[in-house]
C-alpha cells in the first residue's frame, strides 16, 4: 500500500461494500462479548519459544488488540484486510501503538502501523522490533 492509498483509506467514509449480505456495514460484527482486557505474552515466554511459536503468540495478541480497538471479537476480525479498512484510524492507531508499547516494550511507528497490509504484517513488524530490542 502506498502512502497515498493509506491517506485515501483513512479519508474513506463510504460503507464497507465487502460486508456480508444482509448486514449493516456500519455496525461492528461481534460473535460475543468484546474483551476489555487483553493480556500480552510475557518477555520470558516469548524468549523461550521457537520463532514460529513466537510469531503465533504475537499474532494472537495483536489480533486481540486490533479487535478490541475496533469493537469486535477476535473471531469477527478480518485479519486479511488493512487495519484502516477494518476501522483503525489515526486515533485508534495511536491507542493501539500505546498498548503495544506498554505491554511488549515495542511498537511500530504510527504510519507503519496504519499502512500495514493486514494484521499478520503488523504482527511481523512487532516480532521484528522484539528481535531488535531483545
Amino acid at each position: 500500500m502506498t502512502t497515498n492509498q493509506a491517506v485515501l483509506d483513512w479519508l474513506n467514509t463510504e460503507p464497507d461494500w465487502d460486508a456480508p449480505a444482509g448486514r449493516d456495514p456500519m455496525v461492528p460484527v461481534t460473535d460475543g462479548p468484546v474483551s476489555a482486557d487483553v493480556t500480552a505474552p510475557s518477555a520470558a515466554t516469548l524468549a523461550s519459544v521457537t520463532g514460529a511459536e513466537r510469531m503465533d503468540m504475537v499474532f494472537d495478541y495483536v489480533r486481540r488488540e486490533v479487535a478490541r480497538s475496533v469493537g469486535v471479537t477476535p473471531a469477527a476480525l478480518d485479519t486479511e484486510r488493512t487495519l484502516v479498512s477494518v476501522g483503525v484510524g489515526s486515533m485508534l492507531g495511536l491507542e493501539l501503538q500505546y498498548r503495544l508499547r506498554s505491554s511488549l516494550g515495542v511498537a511500530p511507528e504510527l504510519t507503519e502501523l496504519l499502512m500495514a497490509k493486514d494484521t499478520h504484517a503488523l504482527a511481523a513488524m512487532v516480532v521484528a522490533l522484539l528481535g531488535a530490542g531483545g
